[in-house]
């Protein structure tokens, strides 16, 4: 699959939505747990590349908030800022900011998503999206920034948080497998299938080096791979975008995380995670 080195790089608003969504997971999968608000930190740095990337170092942080609740909404903030070394060519600072606001429902998603190249804003995107109250007949959406758009949403598919709240209701089902279709708004009207890989219920303790404020919780090992989205497509045999492994916890934490750009292979490791006060969702 051909792309452009600037969209591999730039292309970090998906990766975090769908990874803040992870936050989201569950509080209808595990009737005993409830989802805490909590801002967690990671550190990114290079884990490896290709001859033919043109990375030679990376490194930066990454931060995510999530506050509210099922019946409220769940609002999401991240900052992604990196520093890409190429092997030719200046050194470049990447800063990628996102705001979000998704119904408790899944019905309705917004978005605003401002990415920034060496302090310069470079582009930014507004819209938002509903789904119809028979979901089987899809929805719309309206893009606002940087041209206004309307576009059409396919029967069944699920915004971030919705979406992961679906994979661990399967995992509580013994499912070890998710095929679904994702609109998380990254990337203007683009649409993803997304297959999850989900491994074996972890007892909590597994990971000693995990965050105190994880080690008395469970956790289950995902793998999840996004595709753009082709309703034609009838083979399996499209190229992923990239994919996300990480380790994801009751309280709805992630652990430290892979994401794999194909030439390029970036990891982020939990540093600081501060759990939120939180109302009761009644």
């Amino acid at each position: 699959m051909t792309r452009t080195r600037k969209h591999q790089i730039t292309r970090g608003a998906s990766l975090l939505l769908g990874f803040a969504a992870l936050a989201a997971l569950g509080s209808n999968a595990f009737a005993t747990v409830t989802i805490r608000a909590h801002r967690a930190v990671y550190d990114l740095k290079l884990e490896r590349s290709s001859e033919g990337s043109n990375v030679s170092g990376a490194d930066g942080r990454m931060v995510m908030e999530l506050t509210g609740s099922a019946c409220e909404g769940w609002s999401t903030s991240f900052r992604r800022v990196m520093e890409m070394r190429p092997a030719e060519g200046e050194t470049q600072l990447f800063d990628n900011q996102v705001a979000s606001w998704e119904s408790g429902d899944g019905q309705s998603l917004q978005l605003n998503d401002k990415q920034f190249i060496n302090n310069r804003l470079e582009t930014e995107t507004k819209l938002k999206a509903d789904m119809d109250t028979d979901r089987s007949k899809g929805g719309k959406g309206v893009i606002d920034e940087p041209k206004s758009e309307q576009f059409d949403l396919p029967s069944g598919v699920l915004f971030p948080m919705a979406h992961q709240k679906h994979i661990m209701e399967a995992a509580e089902r013994g499912e070890t497998r998710d095929v679904s279709i994702l609109f998380d708004g990254a990337s203007g009207s683009k649409i993803y299938k997304v297959i999850s890989f989900i491994g074996k219920r972890k007892e909590p303790g597994a990971d000693k080096t995990a965050d105190k404020a994880l080690q008395t919780l469970p956790s289950w090992p995902l793998s999840v791979t996004f595709y753009e989205y082709d309703a034609k497509q009838t083979t399996s045999e499209e190229l992923p975008s990239y994919q996300m492994s990480f380790p994801i916890y009751e309280n709805g934490v992630a652990g430290t995380l892979t994401i794999d750009y194909g030439d390029y292979v970036l990891s982020g490791r939990l540093t600081s995670l501060e759990l939120l006060d939180q109302q009761d969702c009644k």
